[in-house]
């Protein structure tokens, strides 16, 4: 139990009084939080040349060199060297109360089975160096779908949780990634350096991509930094030059992005995490509601908490100048 102190001064002709209002709020039952993400490099190529305009069209050739060199790529390269890595991972962990300022905690020798079209596929190891991550080994095929069951116990009790399944995506390599100086693109008073990817878009309405981002190994973590869009108005188009992260970067950063293409369900969880995390905290606003995932509850029924998500990755690198271009200075 907490107990949530207000303090009301209410000024009356230059004097005032206090009263105290003692609200009772009841810590609820820590409940299972899924957080997972199988990937893989696996690439949408369309069957012809790729045509951006009537005078600028991309070899199909072309288009399989850029995946096979960013098929090179292995995913699990940079996890040791940067401070959160989620994919071909699961983390467990359990709900806290709200005025706890202790990490949420983990939870440890749960069963987690990874199945692909309802086939149970991999029974997930723990890691030995983190509690309550749990690898995933599995090589996923494209267009099939997956789900997670996992037993774990939570307050005294063995609960079975499961996930929604969903499809796993290919998605179109990024075909270059660079830092480009340019003017700020809202104001326009000053400049710096921007992150720019090409890319292009699988045709047929009702796709949906989102973009993470390492920049000197460093994950970006604010809800602002989760960047996502459908395809609207971009259907069957290439995409060049596009700044997916929208904020100037420091000289000399390293970055590497991550491109995937989800569903529209996991596109709109994301929506639900910017909209309830980083544009509120005015005195008006309206308070958080919890945000629903693909986890359920099979034990008690109703909806856990968190995301399992199945979907390839393709990367990009690319290093900030240190100086500025001469014709700026």
């Amino acid at each position: 139990m907490r107990k949530l102190f207000f303090l009301f001064a209410i000024p009356v002709l230059f004097a005032g009084c206090q009263e105290i209002i003692e609200l009772d709020l009841d810590d609820p039952e820590p409940e299972l939080v899924i957080e997972g993400y199988l990937a893989g490099l696996d690439f949408w190529i369309p069957d012809s040349d790729l045509r951006c305009s009537e005078d600028d069209i991309i070899p199909r050739d072309s288009l399989l060199f850029y995946a096979a060199f960013a098929e090179l790529f292995d995913i699990d390269s940079i996890a040791e060297l940067t401070d959160y890595f989620p994919y071909n991972r699961v983390k467990l962990s359990l709900t806290a109360a709200y005025f706890s300022n202790a990490a949420t905690p983990r939870v440890s020798n749960a069963t987690v089975r990874l199945y692909e079209d309802g086939s149970l596929v991999e029974t997930l190891a723990e890691s030995t160096e983190e509690a309550g991550i749990y690898l995933i080994t599995y090589d996923p095929v494209v267009d099939a779908m997956y789900h997670l069951e996992v037993e774990a116990e939570i307050g005294g009790t063995t609960k079975l949780y499961e996930t929604t399944p969903e499809p796993y995506l290919s998605t179109p390599p990024i075909l270059e990634t660079a830092a480009v100086y340019n003017p700020d693109p809202l104001f326009g008073d000053s400049a710096a350096y921007y992150l720019n990817i090409s890319t292009y878009e699988v045709p047929g309405l009702g796709d949906h991509y989102t973009w993470s981002f390492y920049i000197n190994n460093e994950y970006q973590s604010d809800p602002g930094d989760i960047s996502i869009t459908p395809d609207d108005g971009i259907d069957g188009a290439c995409v060049p030059g596009s700044d997916v992260y929208g904020d100037p970067i420091d000289l000399g950063a390293e970055i590497a992005v991550f491109q995937s293409r989800v569903s529209q369900k996991h596109h709109d969880f994301l929506s639900n995490i910017r909209q309830q995390t980083a544009f509120v905290g005015g005195p008006f606003d309206t308070p958080p509601a919890p945000i629903v995932g693909n986890v359920k509850n099979v034990t008690d029924g109703g909806n856990a908490f968190g995301y399992f998500v199945p979907a390839a990755v393709t990367v990009g690198f690319t290093t900030v100048p240190d100086t500025i271009p001469a014709e700026f200075e």
